[in-house]
This record gives structure tokens, C-alpha cells and sequence, in this order.
């Protein structure tokens, strides 16, 4: 008995450390600091410092072996203030010259318009298991790059961090709308030489979720959003005011070529949203990367590439030469305050299209009607209301089961999975437990009819009992009946709600399941 007790106790401690390990981080933050600042001069310099301890070879190797720093040579200057590691026992390695590496970003590797950007590739040296990384960086730039100071933070990371600190400094006097969403931090004010400050000090935030199908606008993670323009719409006038700075001439008078015989107004959206979505790329270089600007819309046609700003604003110019009222528009979290956001909030770019009276959205990247996840905005800073609407899809598959297929009197039948829908949101395989809202790709209105046509005298063994799994936000059914030689088979899904909170997640789990589930497309014959 004392054996088996020993044994016990010692199992017990050997789980609570298998816990204990798999819950512990990689890595931990210690203290991370971001502050910007707004001269006088309309110059700004952002500074971000942080200090960071490895506990796994993962993290030593991989997750933090580099820091990378995104900056335009062109408007700003980057400034390293230090950078070395501290290793376990105090001993100071410095990073050298040569572990400073210029790249291109990945974003702008197929626009050769911006390849003056640059990515600043910090590899860190000196690491092992609980030695801490310090940087501490500058980016400046000039006057006029930026109309204004505008940010858009989102300060929790990869790993826990201990204490984050917040800052914004402009001259007295200046206009500045800010708030935290996301953490009850507050803010404290203080004035000196001339500049007032802002500050937060957020402290023990959680690592970021790495759970799939995160909320898009990420509603749960603390944000800051701060802006010195007088107010959201003005600084959507500052942005469309620049776009209407490039030429569009060649740009118009193609849209009128391209669509001379075109018969109706749907016909010129179609061919207009074709030839620009299909035939030009999209980069996805940040507007912050660009200043806010778009180069001449003539340019980005002869180019055949563009900026999702520039690609918007293409569309935008040849609906209006091909006689569609059209505008842009900007897409925000639909947590946010819009008129306190400056332009560094917009999630997305879309164009509105009045066709025979009716509004169409179009965009580089599919619009998802999200109802009020999300704000919508015209560069006029008119509110646009988009009722959410679900993706409808229906499809009708033949399939046909021979003699040969016979296995000891039995066949069996798989009915295809189809390659649009749930099916291919890749939910095959989730998590029973979820910590975080679930968001799905877009409501949904699904529904497949598959035609059997078993051989000559197959008969059908599996019920054809309609099965019915509902929910309050939707429901799943298959309905098997014969029509003579043949038989029907009829599958839906319909999801009527896109997020859903930790609690609601095992509902929608497994309706998801019952839909993707291999073993509810399969029909037993006999013979």
C-alpha cells in the first residue's frame, strides 16, 4: 500500500511539472517602451525600447534570434541608441557592426516604386537560456511625410509582458484625441518646457492569443489610438485631397475604350473591376509607408501593380470616366471611436459603386459585409451602413456507385466535399476549448444536392430519418429521399452569427464538425 502511494504521489508531481512546463512562456517581456513625439517643426520621432529575457531554445533560435525595424530612408532616419545582450551571469555582449543587416521588405518586393524601403535586420547575439535582449531605437522623420501625428498600437505581444509604457508628447496647444481600448490603464497628464505628455503604464499584459480564426479587428487586445487632426473626418478630406493630387487622364480615357460596348451600367462594373482586380497586382505596402500618398493613377495603370490606396483610387477614377458614380471608402474596427482615429486606424480600403441605383462595394481584397464588426466611412466622412449578408452558395453534385464498388454485398458511398463554402475555411480539426473570441470567415448559407445512382439492385441501407442540429445562430440538416432509380441527398449549414465568445465557442464547434465530418457524407448499399 505505501508502494502504491509513493508511486501516486511521485505520478502526481511529475504531471504538475509536465503543467507547469507547457504553461510556462518562452520568453518574457521585462519592460517595453513606445513613446512619439511631435516637434513644432511638424518633424516626429518615435522611440521603442524593450527588454526582453529567453527561457526556451525556441525562443534563443528562432521566435527572437531578430528584431526588425520598417522605416523609408527617403523622409526618415533610423537611430539604434543601444543594442546588446545581457547573458545569464551579467556579461554584456554587444551586437556588432555586421550583425546590422539592410534589407528590402517583403512587402515591396514586386513594387519597384518603393524599393527605397528598408527593413533594419537586428540579429541578436550573445543569447543562451535567461540572457535578456535590450534595444532601443529612433526613427525620425521629416517634416511633412506625415500630415499629422496618428497612431494605432496594438502594444500586447508574442510573450507576457511585465510593464508597458505609452507616451505621447506634442507642443502645447496642439489638438490631441487619444484612448486605450482594451486595458484599464489611465492616463496621466503632465505639461513641461512647452509640450504636454501623455502617458499610460499598462502592466502584466498576457501574451497574444496564437489561438486560429482570431477575431479580425482583434476587439479583446488593448489598442491605443491617438490622432492630432481636429477631428476623423478631416483627416479622411487630408487623404482624399492628396489622392486627387495624381493625373488620371490615360486612366479615364481607357475606361471609356474599355467600356464602349459594354450594354449596361453592371456591364462596365464587371468589365472595370475585372481588368483592374485581374490584371493589376496589389502590394501591401502600408500607407504609413507611403506618407499617406498614392503615386499618379496614370502610373499605377501603366505599371500594372499598386498600393490597396492605390489600386482603390484606379477604381474609383475609371468608374467615374465610365459614367458609375463611385467613392472610397475606409474601413475601421467597429469598436472604434472613428471621429478620435486618424487614418493609421483604417483596417481597409474599399469602393462604393451606384449601379442602376443600387450600391455595389468592390475592393483589391473581397469586401466582407460585417454588419457592425466594422465602421465604414466615405472619404467625405459620411457613415456607410452595409447590412451584414451571408455567403450563399448552392451546388448541385452527380454521383454514381457501380456494381464493381461491391465488397462482400456492400458498397459504400463518399459524397464530395465541394471546394467553396465551410469546406474550405480548414475547420476540419478544432480546439475543444477556446479562450478567445472565435470568429468566422462570413455568415453563411450553404446548401449541396447530390444525385446517387446506385447500380441495378443496390439498395439503400443507411436511415433516411432527416437529421436537424440547431443552434440559436444556426443549424445543420441532411435529408435523405428516393426518386425512383436515383436518390437525393440534400446538406445545409446556415450561420447567422460570425464571433463568438468562449462560452458560445462548443456550440458552434459543433455544428461546424457535423458539417465536415466525413462520416455524415457516406451512404451504405447493399446488394
Amino acid at each position: 500500500m505505501i508502494k502504491i502511494t509513493y508511486k501516486l504521489i511521485l505520478l502526481l508531481g511529475l504531471l504538475a511539472m509536465t503543467a507547469t512546463s507547457f504553461a510556462a512562456s518562452e520568453a518574457e517581456y521585462g519592460k517595453v517602451s513606445k513613446a512619439w513625439t511631435l516637434h513644432a517643426d511638424g518633424s516626429q520621432e518615435y522611440r521603442s525600447s524593450m527588454e526582453l529575457t529567453l527561457f526556451t531554445h525556441t525562443a534563443m533560435n528562432s521566435t527572437y534570434g531578430e528584431s526588425f525595424i520598417v522605416y523609408n530612408p527617403d523622409f526618415q532616419t533610423l537611430k539604434i541608441h543601444s543594442s546588446y545582450t545581457r547573458q545569464k551571469d551579467g556579461t554584456i555582449v554587444k551586437t556588432p557592426d555586421n550583425a546590422f543587416v539592410e534589407v528590402l521588405p517583403r512587402f515591396a518586393a514586386d513594387a519597384p516604386a518603393y524599393n527605397q524601403l528598408k527593413e533594419m535586420v537586428v540579429v541578436h547575439t550573445g543569447l543562451e537560456l535567461g540572457a535578456t535582449i535590450y534595444l532601443d531605437y529612433s526613427i525620425i522623420t521629416k517634416p511633412g511625410y506625415y500630415p499629422a501625428l496618428d497612431i494605432c498600437e496594438m502594444p500586447q505581444e508574442t510573450s507576457p509582458v511585465k510593464e508597458c509604457q505609452l507616451s505621447i508628447i506634442v507642443p502645447d496647444g496642439k489638438p490631441l484625441a487619444c484612448r486605450l481600448y482594451g486595458n484599464p490603464a489611465k492616463a496621466v497628464e503632465k505639461s513641461h518646457d512647452g509640450m504636454k505628455e501623455v502617458r499610460w503604464t499598462l502592466r502584466n499584459l498576457p501574451a497574444s492569443s496564437r489561438e486560429a480564426f482570431q477575431p479580425k479587428n482583434r476587439e479583446s487586445s488593448p489598442r491605443l489610438v491617438a490622432s492630432t487632426y481636429p477631428s476623423g473626418k478631416a483627416a479622411l478630406a487630408t487623404l482624399d485631397k492628396r489622392l486627387k493630387e495624381s493625373r488620371s487622364y490615360e486612366s479615364k480615357t481607357f475606361a471609356q475604350f474599355l467600356t464602349e460596348k459594354s450594354g449596361s451600367e453592371q456591364a462596365k462594373v464587371d468589365t472595370i473591376r475585372d481588368h483592374v482586380l485581374a490584371n493589376l497586382s496589389t502590394c501591401p505596402i502600408p500607407m504609413a509607408m507611403t506618407g499617406y500618398t498614392a503615386r499618379d493613377i496614370d502610373a499605377v495603370l501603366r505599371s500594372a501593380y499598386g498600393t490597396p490606396l492605390e489600386i482603390a483610387r484606379l477604381l474609383n477614377v475609371m468608374l467615374d470616366a465610365a459614367g458609375i458614380p463611385s467613392e472610397i471608402l475606409a474601413v475601421y474596427p467597429g469598436t472604434l471611436d472613428t471621429d478620435a482615429c486618424g487614418l493609421a486606424a483604417i483596417q481597409t480600403l474599399a469602393v462604393k459603386a451606384t449601379v442602376d441605383g443600387k450600391d455595389q462595394y468592390l475592393s483589391a481584397s473581397p469586401l466582407t459585409n460585417r454588419g457592425g464588426l466594422d465602421k465604414v466611412v466615405s472619404l467625405s466622412g459620411t457613415p456607410i451602413q452595409i447590412e451584414a449578408t451571408p455567403l450563399q452558395i448552392k451546388e448541385s453534385k452527380s454521383v454514381s456507385i457501380s456494381a464493381d464498388q461491391v465488397k462482400e454485398g456492400f458498397a459504400i458511398c463518399v459524397l464530395p466535399a465541394i471546394s467553396s463554402g465551410v469546406d474550405r475555411w480548414g475547420m476540419t480539426a478544432l480546439n475543444s476549448k477556446r479562450s478567445d473570441i472565435f470568429e468566422i470567415p462570413s455568415l453563411v448559407k450553404e446548401e449541396v444536392v447530390y444525385t446517387v445512382t446506385p447500380a441495378e439492385g443496390m439498395k439503400l441501407q443507411t436511415s433516411t430519418k432527416e437529421q436537424v442540429i440547431s443552434k440559436p445562430f444556426g443549424k445543420v440538416t441532411r435529408t435523405i429521399t428516393p426518386k425512383g432509380n436515383t436518390i437525393e441527398v440534400v446538406r445545409t449549414i446556415e450561420l447567422n452569427k460570425q464571433q463568438f465568445t468562449p462560452a458560445e465557442y462548443s456550440d458552434v464547434r459543433s455544428l461546424i464538425h457535423e458539417w465536415t465530418n466525413p462520416d455524415n457524407r457516406v451512404l451504405l448499399f447493399s446488394l
